[in-house]
């Protein structure tokens, strides 16, 4: 009985084996499908790997820009800087956008300058790309943007504020312009084919655009985040930035007076000497 059982055995496994050796070898992704998979990585401006950023983060990112020139303009003119706007709007009111042409040109005037500034002299970062970790970079060799790339970029959503209806015009043609990044593999948008960039995800804070990390100390001695140092090298908003910092390291670093320090025991001394003790014996001196 023991011999049949392990001759049974013997014969089950060289089925096995059989089976194993019929069995089609595992297929090996090719040199297409591997670039296929690794079609979002793109180079960065300090020449390493960096992922395209996602579709719903880059559109969230131009929202918050649009609104927040909205209000730019909207605060400019509640402090009468835009003091003439009523009256152009009262004077010129061309079809089909009437009283709101004036307006909207004067938002296209300020989406454009707020666009150029920051994209050029901000490494390619708006405000609310940094809030969202993005960065415009060139394609070809991911480097920083010119002033004609910026243009270009800006050129086909800018302007399409002025398509009517007003503000509905606007967001269709935006939203439009994305139709091309299921079709592209570094997800550009029509934008972005026009000025030949890219928009990578990348947080300023942990990457240094020069390719060294190093620390760097402040005027207190403390460690700068990269996002400090850009700002110092570059001056946008630097003044503003160190007098926060040196307000609040005036703030951290004001000594509190120790209770065992010669001035403390100084004015503990002068407290005691100033009380009704003090009185009594001066009444009885004569003082």
């Amino acid at each position: 009985m023991a011999e049949a059982h392990a001759i049974r055995n013997l014969r089950r496994a060289q089925a096995e084996t059989r089976s194993l050796r019929r069995a089609k070898p595992l297929k090996r992704p090719s040199s297409s499908e591997e670039d296929a998979e690794n079609q979002t990585i793109v180079d960065g401006p300090d020449g390493k790997p960096y992922p395209v950023a996602a579709v719903w983060r880059r559109a969230l990112a131009r929202i918050i820009d649009a609104v927040t020139v909205f209000f730019i303009q909207w605060m400019l003119t509640v402090i009468q800087l835009l003091w003439f706007m009523d009256d152009v709007s009262s004077r010129w009111q061309p079809e089909p956008w009437g009283r709101a042409t004036a307006a909207i040109l004067g938002y296209i005037f300020f989406h454009f300058v707020y666009t150029m500034v920051f994209l050029r002299w901000n490494e390619g970062q708006t405000p609310a790309m940094d809030l969202m970790k993005l960065r415009a970079v060139r394609t070809k060799d991911g480097g920083r943007l010119g002033l004609g790339r910026c243009g270009a970029r800006w050129l086909v959503g800018g302007v399409s504020w002025i398509a009517p209806p007003v503000v509905l015009g606007g967001i269709i043609v935006n939203a439009a312009t994305y139709l091309t990044v299921p079709f592209d593999r570094r997800r550009r948008t029509v934008s972005d084919w026009v000025a030949g960039t890219t928009v990578i995800a990348y947080n300023r804070d942990k990457e240094d655009p020069d390719g060294v990390l190093e620390e760097v100390l402040d005027e207190f001695g403390q460690p700068m985040t990269v996002r400090e140092q850009i700002r110092r090298k570059y001056g946008l908003f630097g003044g503003l930035t160190g007098i926060g910092r040196q307000v609040g390291g005036r703030r951290r670093n004001r000594p509190d007076a120790p209770r065992d320090s010669q001035s403390g025991r100084d004015s503990l001394n002068m407290s005691a000497t100033s009380g009704p003790a003090h009185r009594k014996q001066g009444e009885r001196s004569g003082i």
